[in-house]
């Protein structure tokens, strides 16, 4: 039988919501880009996902790859629909249908088409679920649910999803390299999951912190290490090491009572170290205490000879003792500082780490520094107040080539930090060179005006070295700075100690006041209470400049009326021969610096 029209034919019928479903899965698809999206619908016995779809990642290559990373969308298209007066749309679901997508561990998101507007909207299933908790804790058993779709899905609602998910990603692939259900004997004790969504197993923590927080903390990485230990929680126990380098952390980033919780932990284990390893956890428990004003000035002092004193306790405490003695030896400096010398040379001769070799250049430096200007004071006492041009000296033109070949010391050691890629030591000596001219200057200026049996203290000081000190007061904020951006604060405000006495000096006394104010406010920010007591006495006349009046006036007036008491006049102008009669210094040769050691490439 012959039909002369599809009219007449028997013809399945065309839903209209077919039609519709076509038409959204068309529209949808142009919202993600190829480049960046595999979308795979599915058809199969189809339970409520209409679609996963995969994420593709450029690489550094420009090339893109697939990640296996998949988010999951039900897409719901609607002609009716009408839009609220708040702009939404309200749509009806199952609350079977919301707990299936839920069950997803990826993200899973409903996609709404309003095909009227041509516009999609979408939320996140897990977002929808959490809506609903916070209405009705009971909201499972309820058949359905209405949902209102607000989130308008643009392209930078794409890039969201694509980001979301890209994370999800990430964090389950970590979570599987530490877990595995069947095999539960195998599991990390603890996981933590951070608000980066970075996953992290606290036993692998504790043991990258035992094997490389040695170089962490040598190379000033402290915030790292800290870090770590933040994500090392909960832990029952840990190694001796973990606690060690986390409690020095710690203290140097000024957190003194998790330091000295930590570093106890250590002290409790400390037959896991040698001697030198107990001494640096006493040494750093002890500076904690001390900051934190639990021990007296003289306590710390008597504990830290103790420490100092152990034939074993290392390199670093040798060279603080070999230091220490040197300032109480009571011998001709001469003698002291070639005993000194002979000291550190039996201390780094064998030593193979240049970090310790910079550490003992800059404490050598630091000694050479106080002994060449106690010599150069030494030697005007003679012919203090009694010579017309003190400065034309043979005492002061000698021991301007002893400071040419100083400096010259210096800032070698300074080059051979920077090139061993220890800043701080290039800071210690920056700072040593500061002091050095700031002492340099207290020395040319009162040095010439002595008046009988006391100084000028009315003088002003000369202009020139007024700014030279202004200039490296400006070199002192550069390095507070650095101390700051490193938490280094003991040494931040051993800078501003060092700017208020150079700004006292220069008369500066109300720009001095500020600066100690701020000092102030750091000892209280950081509860540093034993420092303040320590520097309240520099605050109270007791800067290098006032202490040195105070005790070459009373060495001078000594010297003075000893001279009276044998007969001779200690005020008689002299003539240049007899200023020039004679001079004697210290320190003859330096100490051999020696830069061939250098450090091994850095494995972190």
């Amino acid at each position: 039988m012959m039909y002369s029209s599809f009219e007449d034919e028997d013809l399945p019928k065309v839903n209209p919501n077919e039609n519709l479903e076509t038409i959204s899965e068309y529209h949808l698809l142009s919202l993600f880009p190829i480049e960046k999206f595999q979308i795979r619908a599915e058809k199969d016995r189809d339970k409520g996902i209409d679609f996963h779809i995969e994420l593709k990642k450029e690489m550094a290559d420009g090339r893109w790859r697939y990640t296996n990373y998949q988010f999951a969308v039900q897409l719901k298209a609607t002609n009716t629909v009408q839009q609220s007066d708040d702009g939404s749309f309200g749509f009806q679901l199952f609350t079977s249908n919301i707990n299936y997508l839920l069950n997803n561990p990826m993200p899973a998101y409903y996609i709404f088409y309003h095909h009227p507007t041509k516009a999609f909207f979408y939320e996140n299933a897990k977002n929808l679920a959490l809506q609903l908790q916070h209405k009705n804790l009971e909201w499972q058993k309820q058949q359905s649910h209405k949902i209102y779709f607000t989130k308008k899905l643009d392209q930078q609602a794409v890039q969201h999803i694509y980001d979301e998910t890209y994370a999800h990603g990430n964090t389950l692939k970590h979570i599987n390299l530490f877990i595995n259900p069947l095999e539960t004997k195998n599991n990390s004790d603890r996981l933590i999951i951070d608000a980066d969504l970075e996953v992290y197993s606290v036993a692998q923590n504790i043991e990258f912190i035992d094997q490389f927080g040695a170089d962490l903390v040598n190379n000033n990485r402290f915030n790292t290490v800290i870090e770590i230990e933040k994500r090392s929680w909960p832990r029952d126990s840990a190694t001796p090491r973990f606690y060690l380098f986390c409690g020095i952390a710690y203290y140097q980033r000024g957190n003194l009572f998790k330091a000295l919780e930590l570093l106890n932990e250590a002290k409790k284990l400390s037959g896991e170290f040698d001697r030198q390893g107990q001494a640096i956890i006493e040494h750093t428990i002890l500076s904690a205490r001390y900051l934190l004003d639990m021990i007296t000035k003289d306590d710390f002092d008597l504990q830290m000879e103790k420490i100092n004193s152990l034939v074993d306790a290392g390199s670093f405490f040798q060279i603080e003792k070999a230091f220490e003695t040197l300032s109480l030896n009571r011998a001709e400096p001469a003698a002291a500082i070639r005993q000194y010398y002979d000291t550190m040379k039996k201390i780094i001769e064998n030593e193979k780490s240049s970090f310790v070799r910079i550490v003992a250049y800059n404490k050598i430096i630091e000694a050479e520094s106080s002994i060449l200007l106690h010599d150069l004071a030494m030697n005007f006492t003679f012919f203090m107040g009694r010579a017309q041009r003190p400065f034309n000296s043979r005492a002061y033109l000698e021991w301007l080539q002893l400071e040419r070949k100083f400096m010259d010391r210096l800032h070698a050691i300074e080059a051979y930090a920077n090139k061993c890629g220890y800043q701080m030591g290039g800071a210690y000596l920056t700072l040593v060179f500061i002091k050095w001219n700031y002492e340099k200057a207290i020395h040319i200026h009162y040095l010439g005006c002595w008046n009988k049996r006391n100084f000028d203290l009315l003088k002003p000081v000369n202009g020139l070295l007024v700014q030279m000190l202004e200039k490296i007061c400006g070199s002192l904020d550069h390095l507070s700075l650095l101390y700051q951006t490193n938490d280094y604060i003991e040494n931040m405000i051993s800078s501003m100690i060092l700017k208020f006495q150079i700004q006292h000096f220069s008369g500066k006394f109300e720009i001095a006041n500020d600066t100690k104010n701020k000092i102030f406010h750091a000892i209280d920010k950081h509860g540093f209470q034993g420092l303040k007591k320590e520097y309240e006495t520099i605050f109270n006349k007791g800067t290098a400049h006032e202490s040195f009046v105070e005790k070459y006036t009373i060495l001078m007036n000594k010297l003075q009326d000893s001279a009276v008491e044998k007969g001779f006049d200690p005020y008689r102008i002299l003539s240049e021969k007899e200023i020039n009669y004679k001079t004697a210094w210290s320190i003859k040769d330096f100490f051999q610096l020696d830069f061939s050691i250098l450090p091994p490439e850095q494995k972190i």
